[in-house]
């Protein structure tokens, strides 16, 4: 299953390593507590450095900015035994790897692809800050649903910026956000302009706190033994959401 997903990015043969990731390069490369060590053992099969796009492998150039390095980017492969901390695992290889990653994540309950931008530490030379995790929803390769299956189509690697190594992984972040935004309007649709994505970055984050506070409140009933109480909290909820679908339309 999960080879056909790396022929459907028609990624060049040069890039491939498949080469072994052992997880004590994370004991030795990251701060990890307890729960973090356990979530390693206990989660994860294996994990496979399956491709590298660098210049001598793939027709792309690095990019060097006082705030960020992309010189390459490395595609990930982890194979889940369960997903009781998939978010905290993604974090912890997003930090842990200094270049730009792309996780695949493989489980029983299909595929889902992890990003987060990097950038050069302000506060301590020559480190690399991950921010803005991204995480798809899982994807059964064998039957996606027509959302799911425009969006693996325009992963294809042809189909992506060649500029620079920033411009490349800036469009499949805007893919992942746009699949994202596509659970709430329905519908899957990429922004071209670059001041119209960033808005739609922020009105998606304002998506994510209504719906937190949505379930927040629906949470709060069921605990709420005054009907006056339950009224409100109900009327609060349909606040929410009819905000929540006029936030969706503009997205």
């Amino acid at each position: 299953m999960i080879d056909g997903l790396y022929r459907r990015l028609t990624i060049p043969d040069a890039c491939y390593l498949g080469k072994r990731v052992f997880k004590t390069l994370f004991h030795e490369h990251a701060v990890l507590g307890s729960t973090d060590k356990k979530a390693f053992a206990e989660d994860i099969n294996t994990i496979t450095w399956q491709y590298m796009l660098k210049p001598s492998t793939i027709p792309i150039q690095p990019y060097t900015d006082d705030q960020r390095e992309y010189l390459e980017i490395a595609i990930l492969q982890v194979d889940l035994k369960t997903l009781r901390r998939t978010s905290r695992i993604v974090e912890i290889i997003h930090r842990a790897i200094p270049y730009p990653l792309v996780i695949v994540l493989v489980s029983e309950a299909g595929i889902a692809l992890s990003l987060a931008h990097k950038r050069l530490s302000q506060a301590e030379k020559g480190a690399i800050v991950a921010e803005d995790f991204l995480t798809t929803d899982w994807i059964n390769l064998a039957a996606p649903t027509p959302v799911q299956e425009a969006f693996l189509t325009s992963l294809v690697l042809s189909g992506l910026p060649h500029t620079h190594f920033l411009a490349f992984y800036s469009a499949l972040v805007d893919r992942v956000i746009a699949l994202e935004c596509a659970r709430l309007t329905g519908e899957y649709r990429l922004d071209s302009a670059a001041e119209r994505g960033e808005n739609r970055r922020q009105r998606l984050a304002v998506c994510h706190e209504l719906e937190v506070q949505i379930a927040e409140h629906k949470t709060a009933i069921k605990a709420e033994t005054q009907f006056a109480h339950q009224v409100e909290l109900n009327a609060k909820i349909k606040q929410l959401n009819d905000e929540l679908r006029r936030q969706s339309r503009l997205l």
